[in-house]
């Protein structure tokens, strides 16, 4: 399996040194097995910083996949809540009785799906009473329209029946997981000098160790919707995990009925398809053209992705920073399209 990671670190070092991207990670992850390769540089400004193997992420929407979706799934074997269950049920400021959980996860809830002027926003209260008051842009549904407002609510949701997303998330996923350095608010744990920077802002100058998303900066680094930072070594556990049915060093983290859940699409016969959490539409892929049948995938703002393939039981992972020191940066679908590319068609020629 080394050779499958051979071409996608040559490709690796071309981007690099085309300024596409300043550093990439890429991991392949099987059942048993798992092969990294780490390139260029963690940081251009203030200076070059070669990327180190314990390099921390800012996960951007990929936190919706690996945090969120996991806790909310937890929830659902508990007890706490059902697919089904209405929102207002929960969260009595919210005014729409018939969105449920189930459409916050498909992103078919209605909710306002992006509203820019949620930048003049101060603080949590704020943000929340801002899309709260908003009406819903369709009938809850009957549409699939990402919605990172959508994943802020199911994060109050978590927040109120479950508590702190941070301390859940480590209780229940981390810390079984052993993904030791993958949390939320990594600053305040004393883990910034790891951390590899994003955007550099009039406003925020160099963004490192504290989100980049600004909704969930808002929200202080605990959201729904962003806010989660780990390693590429972290989240090879996290793949791997899903790969086995839910179990990872003989803990048991999900079910074997909720991964199933995993491989469902509950939005047939909408404009996209999507599972709880995840994407599953071939057609809004840019994860090259050897996907399978059977496979769940996300991507974050800042240039990291996560695809998982049930057909041929593999993972793979990769994690970059294409937002540093620009947002600008628009080439990390290439990037990412050709490192599949060529990981997928070897792993299958090894696997025969």
């Amino acid at each position: 399996m080394k050779d499958c990671l051979e071409q996608a670190e040559s490709l690796l070092i071309q981007y690099v040194n085309n300024g596409w991207i300043p550093c990439g990670a890429v991991a392949l992850v099987t059942q048993e097995d798992t092969f990294i390769r780490y390139v260029g540089n963690s940081a251009i400004i203030p200076e070059k910083t070669p990327l180190s193997k314990n390099a921390i992420f800012d996960l951007a929407s990929v936190s919706k996949a690996v945090g969120t979706t996991t806790i909310a799934l937890q929830c659902i074997e508990q007890g706490v809540f059902n697919l089904k269950t209405s929102v207002k049920s929960i969260l009595s400021d919210f005014p729409y009785e018939e969105v449920t959980i189930e459409q916050l996860m498909t992103h078919t809830s209605g909710i306002c799906h992006d509203d820019k002027k949620y930048k003049q926003l101060r603080n949590k209260a704020e943000l929340r009473r801002f899309f709260f008051e908003k009406p819903l842009e369709y009938t809850p549904g009957t549409k699939v329209l990402y919605s990172d407002f959508g994943y802020i609510t199911l994060g109050f949701i978590i927040e109120k029946l479950a508590g702190n997303l941070d301390a859940i998330f480590m209780q229940s996923v981390a810390v079984p997981l052993g993904m030791k350095d993958t949390c939320y608010r990594p600053a305040e744990k004393g883990l910034a000098e790891r951390c590899v920077p994003t955007e550099v802002t009039p406003e925020r100058g160099v963004i490192k160790g504290i989100v980049h998303d600004g909704k969930a900066y808002l929200l202080e680094g605990l959201s729904g919707n962003a806010g989660l930072f780990s390693t590429l070594e972290d989240m090879t556990h996290f793949v791997k995990m899903i790969l086995n049915d839910g179990c990872y060093g003989g803990k048991s983290i999900l079910s074997k009925a909720s991964v199933n859940l995993l491989k469902k699409c509950y939005t047939s016969g909408l404009n996209e398809r999507r599972t709880l959490g995840w994407l599953s539409d071939e057609k809004k892929m840019g994860f090259g053209d050897y996907y399978s049948d059977c496979c769940i995938f996300h991507t974050g703002f800042t240039g990291t992705s996560v695809y998982i393939d049930f057909k041929r039981k593999c993972g793979i992972i990769l994690l970059t920073n294409r937002v540093h020191p620009t947002r600008d940066n628009v080439y990390i679908k290439e990037v990412r399209n050709n490192i599949h590319n060529v990981i997928l068609s070897r792993f299958d020629n090894q696997k025969g």
